[in-house]
């Protein structure tokens, strides 16, 4: 599967070069199609051969998103030289993926393959009608001049970020938590209501019984990270643990049910280092019993905020998600879209064209992240994974609303 990442990368590098906001957005509803058949295989790592009807629904997939990639380097073309380059990439990316594309299509029977084209695409056609008509209800919000610079909730948020992610001691790590939730209700927008205060108020609902329960555990011992994992914790005291700190690293991260976040790119990563430096290496039991429920809510919050535009805030849903499948490629897709998610919220405040690479670096790291976060997604729970990947592809093809408020991107954006 090297050459399929290296394929993988150069088309994601291809969409971002793509001129026309329009044609990138189809472009990259297409990639969400591949990526889903692709990590399928990867995640299935079949050994006796691909099942006809699972290649069937694979290649309907592939000629999905390849068609919807097309019709993007298409539109892209009509811009001169940069359309042109993308599309030389896209060539490229096919070609480098092609092993897995070949055998794919190799393995599909012709009459479940006509069958499954038809249903997966008349399925794709309907959810864009759906999608662009809850799009175009919604509108586009006004932009506020308030909305442009908010120094004091992002400084705020950077502190709670770099305490979750230096802090030697779990009662460090909870407080970065606690301050980034509060840089969310900080960055809210007046008049503040109490659904601003949500993430606080959940963080320290929260993290005080947790972190009351792990001392009483600890003893002696304490709760320094590097010996968390040899606490004698019961698979009970998982169950009952687990869910509190993924609600405390939910708290920040601007997704549903909580308000929109100016700095959730920022805040969120606070709460992806609880999940990445506690929950998963001390409480995998506890993870394994609540991800059932951890990925719908997941894909309903990453729906929402592909919906309002928060992809700050999408990327480290998306990441999230991919933490709690405890899979092997979760940090992965964490760091790559975490990274891009605080690149994203910390640049993009700017509109200077000197800080375009900075901005293409972040969609490219975003891009490459979706890899081994379906992958992993995929290994834990089909069937959310698939919802959510192919929600937020249907809602980029149908769309092009974006969220105004400072560093929420949207695809869009990289017009320069």
């Amino acid at each position: 599967m090297i050459h399929t990442d290296w394929g993988w990368m150069v088309l994601v590098g291809s969409t971002v070069l793509l001129p026309d906001s329009r044609g990138r957005r189809l472009a990259a509803a297409g990639l969400g199609a591949l990526v889903l058949a692709l990590a399928a295989l990867q995640a299935g790592n079949p050994s006796g051969g691909l099942p006809g009807d699972f290649a069937a629904v694979e290649l309907a997939l592939v000629l999905v998103g390849l068609t919807a990639l097309l019709g993007g380097v298409v539109r892209g073309t009509r811009a001169g030289l940069r359309g042109m380059a993308a599309a030389s990439l896209a060539l490229v990316g096919v070609v480098l993926a092609w092993g897995p594309i070949g055998t794919i299509a190799g393995a599909a029977p012709l009459g479940a393959s006509a069958a499954a084209i038809g249903v997966v695409g008349g399925a794709a056609g309907l959810a864009w009608a759906a999608a662009r008509w809850l799009l175009t209800r919604r509108g586009i919000p006004a932009q506020r001049q308030v909305d442009l610079v908010d120094p004091r909730s992002a400084g705020t948020a950077v502190v709670g970020a770099l305490l979750a992610g230096f802090g030697p001691h779990l009662l460090v790590v909870g407080l970065g938590v606690l301050i980034a939730s509060l840089a969310v209700w900080v960055g809210a927008t007046r008049p503040r209501t109490v659904r601003d205060a949500l993430p606080a108020l959940l963080a320290i609902a929260t993290l005080i019984p947790a972190g009351w329960l792990l001392l009483a555990i600890a003893g002696e011992q304490g709760l320094a990270l590097g010996t968390l994992p040899d606490l004698p914790l019961s698979p009970a005291a998982e169950t009952l643990l687990a869910p509190l700190l993924l609600l405390a690293g939910w708290s920040p991260a601007g997704l549903w049910p909580s308000p929109r976040s100016r700095v959730a790119g920022i805040a969120g990563v606070a709460g992806l280092l609880l999940v990445a430096r506690v929950v998963g290496p001390v409480l995998p039991e506890g993870l394994e019993h609540w991800r059932p429920l951890a990925f719908p809510i997941l894909t309903i919050g990453l729906w929402q905020g592909a919906v309002a535009g928060r992809w700050p805030a999408v990327m480290i849903g998306a990441a999230m998600m991919a933490l709690a499948s405890g899979s092997v490629e979760g940090p992965l897709a964490a760091v790559c879209l975490g990274g891009a998610a605080l690149g994203t919220e910390l640049v993009l405040r700017t509109t200077g064209r000197e800080l375009a690479w900075v901005r293409c670096a972040a969609l490219l790291a975003a891009g490459y992240g979706v890899w081994p976060a379906t992958v992993a997604g995929l290994r834990a729970e089909v069937v959310y994974t698939t919802l959510t990947v192919a929600g937020l592809a249907v809602l980029l093809a149908a769309g092009g609303r974006v969220d105004p408020s400072p560093g929420q991107i949207h695809i869009s954006r990289f017009d320069t």
